[in-house]
């Protein structure tokens, strides 16, 4: 099933879920589908369909990082790990005595991880920049294309109307 559009432009059925949505509408109005209705790629669509499972994991990762709960989840870390480790919480077994070496190892191999993550996400978006670029492209210059066919056309039928108007002002 495509998108397509009344002879009068009544609606445009969605070609991922059959719902039918406005003549002008752009993405299909069902909150679980928002599929793209134009008869073009849509960037993100092409996008989300090239990604590499690696890709999808580091993007998901840097969304989280760049979530405020990342701080929270840390601070509440680092306050239970020295709590443990300075005695204030009363146990028994200290595992990582002050200077807290085993902490700033596991902070060392994290950032590590983080940064490769990041990067990850950083280059894919790059490639999306790149992406979308090109289809904007392509769309301007098959608009410029029509737009000139569409003056031409214009055109013709000027050349046209002054020849009637002519034949008829020699009659």
């Amino acid at each position: 099933m495509s998108a397509s559009v009344g002879a009068q432009g009544r609606h445009i059925t969605c070609p991922r879920c059959g719902g039918e949505n406005p003549p002008d509408g752009v993405f299909c109005g069902n909150p679980d589908c928002r599929k793209a209705l134009g008869e073009f790629k849509y960037s993100a669509e092409e996008i989300d369909r090239e990604s590499r499972f690696h890709e999808r994991i580091a993007d998901r990762v840097a969304a989280f990082i760049g979530n405020p709960y990342f701080i929270v989840l840390h601070a509440v870390w680092f306050l239970l790990w020295v709590a443990i480790n300075t005695g204030v919480i009363t146990m028994s077994v200290r595992f990582d005595n002050y200077p807290f070496g085993l902490l700033g190892i596991i902070l060392s191999i994290e950032a590590i991880f983080i940064t490769g993550f990041l990067l990850i996400s950083q280059n894919r978006q790059s490639s999306f920049a790149v992406k979308r670029s090109e289809l904007d492209y392509e769309v301007n210059v098959r608009t410029f294309r029509e737009i000139q066919s569409v003056k031409d056309l214009l055109q013709s039928m000027q050349q046209r109307i002054e020849r009637i108007e002519d034949s008829l002002r020699e009659r």
